[in-house]
């Protein structure tokens, strides 16, 4: 079993924000936790799906 390294988000650390999400790749897939609950569910988002959220999410900050 592989365990997965988690980093916060770059757009809370840019922000230096409490209580963001915490991301970890894995083979094939992006998994999404939140940071005030580590051990809370967990979302598994498709490499592809992730990169199209986070186009999304970029085209709108600007």
């Amino acid at each position: 079993m592989r365990v997965l390294k988690y980093r916060r988000a770059s757009r809370c650390e840019e922000l230096n924000q409490q209580g963001c999400v915490e991301v970890a790749n894995g083979p094939g897939f992006v998994a999404v936790r939140d940071s005030t609950d580590r051990n809370g569910p967990v979302i598994l988002v498709t490499r592809r799906n992730w990169q199209r959220l986070m186009q999304a999410v970029n085209s709108e900050a600007l």
